[in-house]
């Protein structure tokens, strides 16, 4: 139970990302730079005054773990630029394609054979991101449409992002990767950001990014670790879908969003490919994945 219980809460802290980005008004390469600048800070004090052994020497293994950097920028930028121009439903069902991605990719990596489940959960998704494409973006015109389409990469990105974290992971602190994700993240983003007229922050704005820094990008990456520890890869997979759920009620709430009954039949879905992949007795794991924005 305390593993269900930690893994809710990680999904509950990530559910606010599309209130945060809606108040910040913030461009998403802005809101990229800034949350890494700052969770950089805090996983950078986590990282020396908990394991001080650890060094970021990933040795053979360095060109892994940039490309890993990388597909996680992508996932991330992609993303927050998805929740800024589209409604969260859109961009959160979309963006939460990842695990049918992951099953179609696993097998070009590991060699193995495609399984029926995952082509049938491919099939399922397709149609739930037809549903969402052909009437519930939302938001009208181009913005709409844009957004959509970057949630749905994101989930390509983020798909990636577990693929090879998984083959890494076990070898390298998690936290590790965490930083060196965040320190390619600032070094690439600062050249587009810094000279931005976008770059200033006010005071309250400050405050938030801090918060998300510490509270979205650090303490809910450490409770999801612990928690993926107690529970079962299936298991992980499914409390995952905790986080588009809270979303969705958190943007009616709060911003005022009512998705498209087609929206939601596409969510449905799409929800509906994530749990017959998690729940497939193979390949194993694939539901098992670390989540890592920023």
């Amino acid at each position: 139970m305390r593993g269900y219980f930690l893994i809710i809460t990680a999904m509950a802290i990530w559910s606010t990302w599309g209130l945060a980005i809606r108040w910040l008004g913030k461009p998403a390469s802005v809101v990229t730079f800034y949350s890494a600048l700052f969770a950089l800070a805090f996983q950078g004090a986590v990282l020396y005054f908990v394991s001080r052994r650890q060094r970021l020497h990933f040795g053979r293994e360095l060109a892994t773990v940039l490309l890993l950097g990388a597909c996680g920028l992508a996932n991330v930028l992609s993303f927050f630029y998805a929740l800024s121009v589209t409604t969260v439903a859109s961009a959160l069902l979309t963006h939460y394609t990842a695990p049918v991605f992951v099953a179609v990719f696993a097998p070009l990596v590991l060699k193995d054979r495609m399984s029926r489940a995952t082509l049938a959960a491919l099939a399922v998704s397709i149609a739930g991101l037809a549903l969402i494409f052909a009437r519930g973006l939302g938001i009208g015109g181009g913005a709409g449409l844009l957004g959509a389409l970057a949630g749905t990469f994101s989930g390509v990105a983020y798909a990636l992002v577990i693929i090879i974290s998984r083959g890494i992971s076990g070898r390298h602190f998690p936290l590790k990767l965490s930083l060196v994700q965040g320190l390619l993240t600032v070094a690439v983003l600062a050249f587009w950001v810094i000279p931005s007229p976008e770059a200033g922050l006010t005071l309250p704005q400050g405050m938030l990014f801090a918060v998300l820094g510490l509270a979205h990008s650090t303490l809910a990456n450490a409770v999801y670790l612990f928690g993926i520890r107690e529970v079962t890869a299936q298991e992980a997979g499914v409390l995952g879908y905790f986080e588009p759920f809270l979303a969705i009620i958190l943007a009616f709430l709060f911003l005022g969003e009512r998705p498209h009954v087609l929206a939601i039949a596409g969510g449905a879905l799409i929800v509906l490919s994530g749990f017959i992949v998690v729940t497939q007795k193979k390949p194993a794991d694939v539901g098992g994945y670390d989540d890592n924005r920023g």
